[in-house]
């Protein structure tokens, strides 16, 4: 928990110090998804723009642009599987209520549908970050480390979903914040979070590789 605050924290203070960016690009963003056409590619855009501020690079238009370039094709494929399985979850949980009724089973069957959707929605709150964090750009990869990330890190992610949640509905109440940050603050989040599990990977692997090369040391000398 103390860490899904410390990404908390840095995801504030990155925000601030790009709120001009991180304003611009979130209206100009909102207005590509309202238009649909530029929508997905919009939203690759803004999570390689975020993904780059998580690692402490700088910003601009020319990264967003080159990146909507870049992903125009693989942004539809994804968003279009993404609408699929979230209006199959949808569908099966009103079906099952609405066919047989108020049974005791239906009820642990919809119960199975919406703990279904609830892990859709946080694998989808890694998976744009991590398709941008990652090298083998591809969806697949990125689905299974959002799901491994998950799965290993509960209470890191459910509290940062709290956190961002929270924000959510506090700028959906208030519409012009929203329309200014409302999908950079998700972005960011997401960025933040998936830049500190691999950071955090990483260094184990650099922690196991050194032990591994001290004790093989010791083996030679003994």
């Amino acid at each position: 928990m103390i860490d899904a605050f410390r990404v908390a924290v840095k995801t504030f203070k990155d925000i601030w110090g790009e709120m001009f960016n991180l304003v611009l690009m979130n209206v100009f963003t909102l207005l590509c998804v309202i238009v649909i056409i530029p929508g997905p590619p919009s939203v690759m855009a803004l999570y390689a723009v975020c993904n780059r501020i998580a690692n402490d690079y700088a910003v601009s238009w020319d990264h967003y642009f080159a990146a909507f370039r870049e992903h125009f094709r693989k942004a539809w494929l994804y968003a279009i599987a993404a609408f699929v399985v979230t209006a199959l979850l949808v569908f099966n949980f009103w079906w099952y209520g609405a066919t047989f009724g108020n049974e005791m089973w239906v009820q642990w069957v919809q119960g199975a549908w919406l703990a279904a959707a609830f892990f859709w929605l946080v694998i989808n709150f890694y998976v744009y970050a991590f398709y941008m964090e990652q090298q083998d750009r591809r969806w697949r990869v990125a689905l299974r480390n959002s799901a491994l990330v998950a799965g290993a890190n509960p209470l890191f992610t459910l509290t940062l979903l709290v956190v961002v949640g929270l924000l959510m509905v506090v700028a959906l109440a208030i519409t012009p914040l929203f329309v200014l940050l409302g999908l950079s603050t998700w972005a960011m989040f997401g960025s933040e979070a998936v830049v500190n599990r691999v950071n955090l990977y990483r260094k184990r692997m650099e922690m196991q590789t050194a032990t591994g090369g001290e004790t093989q040391g010791q083996k030679r000398e003994v």
